[in-house]
């Protein structure tokens, strides 16, 4: 199998007095879609974040590219080819997405902008926008940069059926070309659609389910040795 781009292993946090990620593994892989799926509270976010650099773990590692990461950044990790979607608004409020990209070096944001089918919100602020178009645009953002690795939380949220559509074309079209991706996600059917692997989060503790196309939804998440 391809090396992992990026990966996250043995990962341990506690917060409170209580044991949130247990020795938690994932990882993302060039060319392939990997889904992570549990229940709220499980702690793929706590894990996405430690990935990014946003929280320190009290054991563990996180490699990129090959290379074990001693403190991961989020600014060195999106400089070295990294997107991270996070599980909230991110972009700045008062800016269009067209302002947005013209602070970057892509030059045809308005191709962009009409591949994800946003062009009719093009020069609004990104605060007129509803939940679903925001995130349809943060997501339009991040991949005009062409990353190399996709950590998306809950990319599907809030989206209108036919722009879940689009996003799932999307994430298969980037894939296609060699991005890593991993996202968490609750919306069913689009892992279904778009998923190449699986791992499954409970308790904190996570592992790969093999051929979950063809097992029950309650093994995606119950999936655990008795």
């Amino acid at each position: 199998m391809t090396a992992p781009a990026m990966s996250g292993d043995s990962i341990c946090v506690a917060l409170g007095g209580r044991q949130i990620l247990q020795a938690a593994y994932v990882d993302a892989v060039p060319g392939a879609i990997t889904a992570l799926v549990g229940r709220s509270g499980s702690g793929k976010t706590t894990l996405f974040n430690v990935l990014v650099g946003r929280r320190r773990p009290d054991r563990g590692q996180v490699r990129w590219l090959g290379t074990r990461l001693q403190r991961p950044s989020l600014p060195y990790l999106g400089k070295s080819g990294l997107f991270f979607h996070p599980d909230c608004p991110w972009l700045a409020s008062h800016l269009s997405f067209a302002q947005h990209i013209a602070m970057t070096s892509v030059n045809d944001w308005a191709a962009i902008a009409e591949h994800f089918q946003i062009t009719a919100w093009l020069t609004r602020a990104v605060g007129s926008l509803s939940e679903g178009e925001l995130r349809l645009t943060e997501l339009a953002f991040g991949f005009a940069l062409s990353p190399m690795v996709a950590l998306l939380d809950e990319p599907s949220r809030a989206l209108e059926p036919l722009h879940r559509e689009r996003v799932v074309h999307i994430l298969h079209e980037y894939a296609q070309r060699g991005t890593a991706i991993l996202y968490a996600d609750h919306d069913v059917e689009a892992v279904r659609q778009t998923a190449d692997r699986l791992f499954s989060m409970e308790h904190g503790a996570t592992r790969p389910v093999a051929g979950f196309k063809d097992r029950p939804l309650t093994e995606w998440y119950h999936a655990w040795p008795r």
